[in-house]
Protein backbone atom coordinates (compact mmCIF):
# COMPACT_ATOMS: atom_id res chain seq x y z
CA UNK A 1 0.00 0.00 0.00
CA UNK A 2 1.40 3.20 -1.05
CA UNK A 3 1.61 5.59 1.42
CA UNK A 4 1.99 9.56 0.37
CA UNK A 5 0.37 13.11 1.24
CA UNK A 6 -0.96 13.61 -2.19
CA UNK A 7 -3.18 9.71 -1.85
CA UNK A 8 -4.28 10.44 1.61
CA UNK A 9 -5.36 14.07 -0.04
CA UNK A 10 -6.97 12.48 -3.07
CA UNK A 11 -8.50 10.34 -0.76
CA UNK A 12 -10.32 12.50 1.55
CA UNK A 13 -11.82 14.51 -1.76
CA UNK A 14 -13.47 11.28 -2.49
CA UNK A 15 -16.41 13.03 -0.44
CA UNK A 16 -16.57 16.43 -2.18
CA UNK A 17 -20.21 16.76 -4.25
CA UNK A 18 -18.49 18.71 -7.14
CA UNK A 19 -19.11 15.66 -10.20
CA UNK A 20 -16.24 17.72 -11.51
CA UNK A 21 -13.90 17.97 -8.83
CA UNK A 22 -15.07 13.44 -7.95
CA UNK A 23 -13.93 13.16 -11.93
CA UNK A 24 -10.44 15.16 -11.35
CA UNK A 25 -9.67 13.14 -8.21
CA UNK A 26 -10.78 9.85 -9.51
CA UNK A 27 -8.64 10.00 -13.06
CA UNK A 28 -5.91 10.60 -10.68
CA UNK A 29 -6.18 7.91 -8.65
CA UNK A 30 -6.59 5.91 -11.20
CA UNK A 31 -3.49 6.86 -12.86
CA UNK A 32 -1.45 4.84 -9.72
CA UNK A 33 -2.94 1.88 -11.23
CA UNK A 34 -3.42 -1.86 -9.00
CA UNK A 35 -1.37 -0.66 -6.40
CA UNK A 36 -3.85 2.12 -4.97
CA UNK A 37 -6.35 -0.68 -4.65
CA UNK A 38 -5.02 -1.30 -0.95
CA UNK A 39 -5.19 2.19 -0.27
CA UNK A 40 -8.97 2.43 -1.83
CA UNK A 41 -9.99 -0.44 0.10
CA UNK A 42 -8.81 0.57 3.47
CA UNK A 43 -9.84 4.18 3.41
CA UNK A 44 -13.38 2.32 2.40
CA UNK A 45 -13.36 0.31 5.71
CA UNK A 46 -12.53 3.93 7.92
CA UNK A 47 -15.30 5.52 6.52
CA UNK A 48 -19.05 5.70 7.20
CA UNK A 49 -20.17 7.59 4.19
CA UNK A 50 -22.09 5.03 1.94
CA UNK A 51 -21.73 7.38 -0.84
CA UNK A 52 -18.06 7.64 -0.65
CA UNK A 53 -18.09 3.64 -0.13
CA UNK A 54 -20.15 3.03 -3.48
CA UNK A 55 -17.55 5.57 -5.14
CA UNK A 56 -14.50 3.40 -3.93
CA UNK A 57 -16.17 0.23 -5.07
CA UNK A 58 -16.35 1.67 -8.80
CA UNK A 59 -13.11 3.15 -8.87
CA UNK A 60 -11.38 -0.30 -7.21
CA UNK A 61 -13.76 -1.94 -10.23
CA UNK A 62 -12.24 0.19 -12.75
CA UNK A 63 -8.49 0.19 -11.95
CA UNK A 64 -8.93 -3.41 -11.23
CA UNK A 65 -10.60 -3.85 -15.13
CA UNK A 66 -8.21 -2.17 -16.62
CA UNK A 67 -4.84 -3.92 -15.33
CA UNK A 68 -7.28 -7.59 -16.82
CA UNK A 69 -7.80 -5.81 -19.62
CA UNK A 70 -4.06 -5.62 -20.10
CA UNK A 71 -3.12 -9.46 -19.14
CA UNK A 72 -5.76 -10.52 -21.25
CA UNK A 73 -4.76 -8.99 -24.41
CA UNK A 74 -1.13 -10.77 -23.69
CA UNK A 75 -2.35 -14.01 -22.82
CA UNK A 76 -4.22 -13.92 -26.18
CA UNK A 77 -1.30 -12.96 -27.56
CA UNK A 78 0.98 -15.31 -26.09
CA UNK A 79 0.94 -19.21 -27.98
CA UNK A 80 1.82 -20.79 -24.84
CA UNK A 81 -1.29 -19.45 -22.67
CA UNK A 82 -2.58 -22.13 -20.41
CA UNK A 83 -5.96 -22.60 -19.62
CA UNK A 84 -5.08 -22.10 -15.83
CA UNK A 85 -3.59 -18.79 -16.52
CA UNK A 86 -6.67 -17.73 -18.41
CA UNK A 87 -8.89 -19.39 -15.95
CA UNK A 88 -7.33 -17.24 -13.11
CA UNK A 89 -7.11 -14.31 -15.45
CA UNK A 90 -11.25 -14.37 -15.83
CA UNK A 91 -11.19 -14.87 -11.70
CA UNK A 92 -9.17 -11.56 -11.32
CA UNK A 93 -12.23 -10.00 -13.44
CA UNK A 94 -14.68 -10.12 -10.65
CA UNK A 95 -12.55 -11.02 -7.41
CA UNK A 96 -9.64 -8.25 -7.14
CA UNK A 97 -8.46 -10.07 -3.83
CA UNK A 98 -8.91 -13.55 -4.53
CA UNK A 99 -6.49 -16.30 -3.20
CA UNK A 100 -4.75 -17.28 -6.12
CA UNK A 101 -2.87 -19.45 -3.97
CA UNK A 102 -5.35 -21.99 -2.71
CA UNK A 103 -6.37 -22.21 -6.37
CA UNK A 104 -3.06 -23.62 -6.88
CA UNK A 105 -2.77 -25.70 -4.07
CA UNK A 106 -6.76 -27.70 -4.46
CA UNK A 107 -5.35 -28.03 -8.09
CA UNK A 108 -2.50 -29.78 -6.86
CA UNK A 109 -4.06 -31.36 -4.60
CA UNK A 110 -7.14 -32.74 -6.88
CA UNK A 111 -3.83 -33.98 -9.51
CA UNK A 112 -2.31 -35.80 -6.79
CA UNK A 113 -5.58 -37.85 -5.91
CA UNK A 114 -5.67 -38.71 -9.61
CA UNK A 115 -1.87 -39.45 -10.22
CA UNK A 116 -1.21 -42.11 -7.31
CA UNK A 117 -3.58 -44.12 -8.73
CA UNK A 118 -3.31 -43.31 -12.44
CA UNK A 119 -0.60 -45.44 -14.47
CA UNK A 120 1.16 -46.33 -17.97
CA UNK A 121 -0.45 -49.78 -17.62
CA UNK A 122 -4.03 -48.90 -17.47
CA UNK A 123 -6.55 -48.40 -20.94
CA UNK A 124 -7.68 -45.03 -21.98
CA UNK A 125 -11.31 -45.90 -20.47
CA UNK A 126 -9.71 -47.05 -17.44
CA UNK A 127 -7.59 -44.00 -16.73
CA UNK A 128 -11.01 -42.11 -16.99
CA UNK A 129 -12.93 -44.08 -14.99
CA UNK A 130 -10.10 -43.30 -12.30
CA UNK A 131 -10.26 -39.56 -12.55
CA UNK A 132 -14.16 -39.40 -12.88
CA UNK A 133 -14.17 -41.24 -9.60
CA UNK A 134 -11.82 -39.00 -7.86
CA UNK A 135 -13.36 -35.54 -9.52
CA UNK A 136 -16.73 -36.39 -8.89
CA UNK A 137 -17.14 -38.71 -6.17
CA UNK A 138 -13.97 -37.96 -4.19
CA UNK A 139 -14.29 -34.22 -4.62
CA UNK A 140 -17.84 -34.09 -5.55
CA UNK A 141 -17.51 -31.76 -8.30
CA UNK A 142 -21.41 -31.15 -9.82
CA UNK A 143 -22.08 -29.99 -12.98
CA UNK A 144 -25.27 -27.62 -13.29
CA UNK A 145 -26.75 -27.07 -16.62
CA UNK A 146 -25.96 -23.41 -18.31
CA UNK A 147 -29.53 -22.41 -18.04
CA UNK A 148 -28.98 -22.09 -14.34
CA UNK A 149 -27.77 -18.77 -15.35
CA UNK A 150 -25.45 -18.52 -12.60
CA UNK A 151 -21.94 -16.70 -12.88
CA UNK A 152 -20.52 -18.28 -9.94
CA UNK A 153 -20.63 -21.43 -11.98
CA UNK A 154 -17.64 -19.74 -14.27
CA UNK A 155 -15.05 -18.10 -11.83
CA UNK A 156 -12.81 -20.86 -10.77
CA UNK A 157 -11.98 -19.58 -7.42
CA UNK A 158 -15.92 -20.48 -7.06
CA UNK A 159 -16.12 -23.34 -8.05
CA UNK A 160 -13.24 -24.99 -6.32
CA UNK A 161 -14.37 -23.71 -3.12
CA UNK A 162 -18.22 -24.72 -3.93
CA UNK A 163 -17.45 -28.01 -6.09
CA UNK A 164 -19.95 -26.63 -8.10
CA UNK A 165 -19.75 -25.60 -12.04
CA UNK A 166 -20.87 -25.80 -15.54
CA UNK A 167 -20.03 -28.07 -18.58
CA UNK A 168 -17.39 -24.35 -19.02
CA UNK A 169 -15.96 -24.54 -15.98
CA UNK A 170 -15.35 -28.21 -15.52
CA UNK A 171 -14.09 -28.83 -18.96
CA UNK A 172 -11.71 -26.30 -18.11
CA UNK A 173 -10.87 -27.93 -14.95
CA UNK A 174 -11.10 -31.54 -15.77
CA UNK A 175 -8.61 -30.68 -18.70
CA UNK A 176 -6.04 -28.89 -16.18
CA UNK A 177 -5.85 -32.08 -14.60
CA UNK A 178 -5.45 -34.74 -17.48
CA UNK A 179 -2.72 -32.30 -19.06
CA UNK A 180 -0.75 -32.82 -15.65
CA UNK A 181 -1.43 -36.71 -16.05
CA UNK A 182 -0.42 -36.83 -19.38
CA UNK A 183 -3.68 -37.80 -20.48
CA UNK A 184 -5.01 -36.85 -24.09
CA UNK A 185 -8.18 -35.30 -23.13
CA UNK A 186 -9.32 -31.89 -24.85
CA UNK A 187 -12.32 -30.03 -25.57
CA UNK A 188 -14.43 -30.20 -28.91
CA UNK A 189 -16.96 -27.88 -29.87
CA UNK A 190 -20.37 -30.28 -30.95
CA UNK A 191 -22.83 -28.07 -32.26
CA UNK A 192 -25.02 -27.13 -28.78
CA UNK A 193 -22.42 -28.76 -26.48
CA UNK A 194 -19.04 -28.18 -25.35
CA UNK A 195 -17.51 -31.79 -24.80
CA UNK A 196 -14.32 -33.20 -23.79
CA UNK A 197 -13.19 -36.22 -25.70
CA UNK A 198 -9.99 -38.12 -25.44
CA UNK A 199 -7.62 -38.40 -28.20
CA UNK A 200 -5.30 -40.87 -29.76
CA UNK A 201 -3.02 -40.59 -32.66
CA UNK A 202 -1.61 -42.50 -35.77
CA UNK A 203 1.76 -42.99 -36.21
CA UNK A 204 2.94 -43.11 -39.80
CA UNK A 205 6.27 -45.42 -39.45
CA UNK A 206 7.70 -44.58 -42.99
CA UNK A 207 7.31 -40.76 -42.55
CA UNK A 208 8.14 -41.79 -38.95
CA UNK A 209 5.49 -39.13 -37.58
CA UNK A 210 2.34 -38.48 -36.31
CA UNK A 211 -0.69 -38.57 -38.92
CA UNK A 212 -3.85 -38.01 -37.66
CA UNK A 213 -5.96 -37.82 -34.20
CA UNK A 214 -8.78 -39.81 -33.28
CA UNK A 215 -11.30 -39.81 -31.07
CA UNK A 216 -11.26 -43.14 -29.00
CA UNK A 217 -14.77 -41.33 -26.84
CA UNK A 218 -16.43 -38.41 -25.75
CA UNK A 219 -17.03 -37.12 -21.63
CA UNK A 220 -19.49 -34.81 -20.51
CA UNK A 221 -17.93 -32.88 -18.10
CA UNK A 222 -20.79 -31.77 -15.66
CA UNK A 223 -20.62 -35.66 -14.61
CA UNK A 224 -18.14 -37.82 -16.16
CA UNK A 225 -20.81 -39.90 -18.54
CA UNK A 226 -18.68 -41.68 -21.32
CA UNK A 227 -20.28 -41.22 -25.12
CA UNK A 228 -19.06 -43.42 -28.02
CA UNK A 229 -19.07 -42.41 -31.29
CA UNK A 230 -22.60 -43.54 -31.84
CA UNK A 231 -24.23 -41.69 -29.31
CA UNK A 232 -22.55 -38.21 -30.89
CA UNK A 233 -24.23 -39.16 -34.44
CA UNK A 234 -27.60 -40.10 -33.01
CA UNK A 235 -27.51 -36.67 -31.05
CA UNK A 236 -26.56 -34.76 -33.99
CA UNK A 237 -29.48 -36.79 -36.28
CA UNK A 238 -32.33 -36.64 -33.52
CA UNK A 239 -31.85 -32.43 -33.62
CA UNK A 240 -30.62 -31.98 -37.09
CA UNK A 241 -27.50 -31.13 -36.75
CA UNK A 242 -24.43 -30.40 -38.74
CA UNK A 243 -20.55 -30.54 -38.77
CA UNK A 244 -17.76 -29.58 -40.39
CA UNK A 245 -14.02 -30.24 -40.65
CA UNK A 246 -13.22 -28.21 -37.44
CA UNK A 247 -15.61 -29.81 -34.91
CA UNK A 248 -13.95 -33.05 -33.90
CA UNK A 249 -10.74 -31.26 -33.26
CA UNK A 250 -9.43 -29.95 -30.06
CA UNK A 251 -9.81 -26.50 -29.19
CA UNK A 252 -7.18 -24.37 -28.77
CA UNK A 253 -6.46 -23.00 -25.04
CA UNK A 254 -7.36 -19.82 -26.34
CA UNK A 255 -10.85 -21.23 -27.78
CA UNK A 256 -11.58 -22.49 -24.01
CA UNK A 257 -11.52 -19.59 -22.52
CA UNK A 258 -13.03 -17.70 -25.45
CA UNK A 259 -16.15 -20.26 -25.26
CA UNK A 260 -15.98 -19.86 -21.92
CA UNK A 261 -16.05 -16.01 -21.71
CA UNK A 262 -19.40 -16.05 -24.32
CA UNK A 263 -21.51 -17.95 -21.89
CA UNK A 264 -20.44 -15.72 -19.20
CA UNK A 265 -21.71 -12.80 -21.29
CA UNK A 266 -24.61 -14.36 -22.18
CA UNK A 267 -25.65 -15.09 -18.65
CA UNK A 268 -25.18 -11.62 -17.54
CA UNK A 269 -27.21 -10.39 -20.68
CA UNK A 270 -30.14 -13.13 -19.29
CA UNK A 271 -29.90 -11.65 -15.56
CA UNK A 272 -29.75 -7.90 -16.57
CA UNK A 273 -25.91 -6.93 -16.10
CA UNK A 274 -25.48 -5.78 -18.91
CA UNK A 275 -22.32 -3.57 -17.89
CA UNK A 276 -20.92 -6.43 -16.56
CA UNK A 277 -21.67 -8.48 -20.35
CA UNK A 278 -20.25 -5.44 -22.38
CA UNK A 279 -17.14 -6.08 -20.56
CA UNK A 280 -17.01 -9.42 -20.74
CA UNK A 281 -17.30 -8.82 -23.99
CA UNK A 282 -14.43 -6.34 -24.55
CA UNK A 283 -12.36 -8.95 -23.37
CA UNK A 284 -13.72 -11.28 -26.03
CA UNK A 285 -12.25 -9.36 -28.62
CA UNK A 286 -8.82 -9.87 -27.99
CA UNK A 287 -9.11 -13.05 -29.73
CA UNK A 288 -7.38 -12.92 -32.94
Amino acid sequence: MQDTSEIKALLHLLDDPDEEIYQTVSTKLKHYGKEIIPNLESFGQQTNNLDVQVKIEHLIHDVNFKDVLIRFKKWFKDPKSTILDGSILLTSYLYADFDNEQIHKTIKSLYQSCWLEVNNYLTPLEQINVVNSIFYSMYKFTGFELEVNKPAHYFINEVLDTRNGNNYSLGLLYQIICEKLDIPVFAIQLPKQFILAYFSTQFDFYKKEETSLNIQFFIDPNNGTIYTQNDVDVYLKKYNLKTDEYTYLPLSNHQNIYNQLEALSQVYLMIDEEEKAAEIQQIMSFKE
